[in-house]
C-alpha cells in the first residue's frame, strides 16, 4: 500500500491530493451565492472533462471545507481558478497549485494535519478572500452541513427580529445575521413579518445573506414590500433596493422577482449603479428573457461608465443560457444609440491588435 507522502506526490488533482492527506473534502462555489456543488461535478471540473458549473467572472471562486479523517478542527479554504475559454479549469495553473501544495506539505512534516494544510495554502496566489457577507453565509452553511450550533451571535440577531426595539441594530453581529439567514426556513414567517421594521443596515445584511437561499414566495414578497414602500417614499438611496434585488435573486418566486425588475427597470431605480450591476451579477436566469434583458442593457449602457457596461456584458456573454439572448438585443437594429455605441467599443476593444 502506498504511504501518504508517495500518494499525494502522485496525485492529479486537488481533490486526490486532499483524499491522501486523510481528509474529506466537501465543495462549494461562492461566485453568485454560496451554493454546494457535487464531488462528482467537482471531480470532472478538476480533472479538465467539464466546465466549472457556475463561472463568475471568467473564474471559479471556490470555498474548501477539509475534515480530518481522524477528527479535529476543518480548515476552510478560498481558492479562485482562472478558466479558458471553454469554463474548464486551465491545467497549467491547476498543476502548478498541486506541484506548490506537495512541495510544502513534503518539507512541512508532522503538526496538526490542518495548519500543515493551511501553511501549504498561504503561499498560494490563488487564495482570496471573500466579502464579509459571503464567508459568514459560507460559514453559516458549513456549520449547517456539519451539524453544528450556529454562532455566538445568532441569538441576538433572532432576538432583534422577533421585537427590533430590543436592542441597537450596530450591536448585531454579521455572522448571527447570516445564521438567521441560513435558517429561514424555520423563521419565515418571523422574518417576513418583520422586514419593514428592520434598520435598514440589518435589511441589507440580511438580504445580502438570503441570496445564496432559495426563499419561497412569502419571504421574497416581504423582501420586495419593503424595497417598494422606500421608493414610494421617494427615497434616492437606492442601496437598499439593490439588496432587495440580491435577496430574491435566488427565491424559487420566479415571477414575482420578473415583476419586481421590471418596475425597477421602469423608474430611477432603473438608472442607479448599484441596482443595475445586483441584477446583472445576480439575475442571469432572468436576464435569459427579453422583457428584462433589453431594458437593462439600455439602462446600463446610458448610466454606467463603460468600463463596468465591459465587466458586466463580458461575463455574462460567458454563459451559454444568457448569451443568445443578449447578443439579439445587442443586434436589434431598433437598440438605443447609446447601447450600439457602447457594444461597438466593447467590441474594438476585444479584438486583437497588429
Amino acid at each position: 500500500m502506498p504511504s501518504r507522502s508517495r500518494a499525494m506526490e502522485d496525485s492529479g488533482t486537488l481533490g486526490e491530493l486532499i483524499a491522501a492527506a486523510r481528509f474529506k473534502l466537501r465543495w462549494f462555489d461562492l461566485g453568485r451565492r454560496v451554493q454546494p456543488l457535487t464531488r462528482t461535478l467537482a471531480e470532472a471540473f478538476e480533472s479538465g472533462r467539464s466546465p466549472w458549473p457556475h463561472p463568475y467572472l471568467r473564474h471559479a471562486w471556490t470555498g474548501l471545507l477539509l475534515s480530518p479523517e481522524e477528527g479535529g478542527e476543518p480548515a476552510v479554504w478560498f481558492l479562485r481558478r482562472p478558466l479558458d475559454e471553454q469554463g474548464k479549469l486551465q491545467l497549467p495553473v491547476r498543476d502548478g497549485f498541486l506541484r506548490q501544495l506537495t512541495q510544502q506539505l513534503r518539507t512541512d512534516s508532522g503538526g496538526d494535519p490542518a495548519a500543515r494544510l493551511q501553511s501549504a495554502l498561504d503561499r498560494s496566489e490563488l487564495v482570496f478572500d471573500p466579502p464579509p457577507e459571503r464567508r459568514a453565509s459560507f460559514h453559516a452553511r458549513a456549520g449547517l452541513l456539519l451539524k453544528r450550533p450556529p454562532s455566538a451571535y445568532y441569538a441576538a440577531a433572532l432576538e432583534y427580529c422577533r421585537d427590533p426595539a430590543t436592542r441597537p441594530w450596530d450591536q448585531l453581529g454579521l455572522q448571527g445575521i447570516a445564521d438567521l439567514a441560513a435558517r429561514w426556513n424555520e423563521h419565515g414567517v418571523l422574518l417576513q413579518g418583520r422586514m419593514a421594521r428592520l434598520a435598514a443596515p440589518v435589511f441589507i445584511n440580511l438580504c445580502q445573506c438570503l441570496e445564496s437561499e432559495a426563499i419561497d414566495h412569502r419571504l421574497a414578497a416581504g423582501i420586495i414590500d419593503r424595497a417598494r414602500s422606500q421608493l414610494a417614499d421617494g427615497t434616492t438611496d437606492y442601496t437598499p433596493v439593490a439588496a432587495a434585488v440580491r435577496g430574491v435573486s435566488h427565491s424559487v418566486a420566479g415571477g414575482l422577482r420578473r415583476q419586481f425588475l421590471r418596475e425597477l427597470l421602469q423608474g430611477p431605480a432603473g438608472r442607479d449603479r448599484e441596482v443595475l450591476a445586483a441584477i446583472g451579477s445576480r439575475c442571469p436566469r432572468d436576464l435569459e428573457r427579453a422583457e428584462i434583458a433589453e431594458p437593462w442593457l439600455a439602462a446600463l449602457a446610458e448610466n454606467l461608465d463603460q468600463e463596468t457596461f465591459n465587466l458586466l456584458l463580458t461575463d455574462l456573454l460567458f454563459l451559454p443560457e444568457v448569451r443568445p439572448v443578449l447578443l439579439g438585443a445587442l443586434r436589434n437594429p431598433a437598440r438605443p444609440e447609446s447601447l450600439a455605441r457602447a457594444f461597438g467599443i466593447l467590441l474594438r476593444g476585444s479584438q486583437p491588435t497588429h
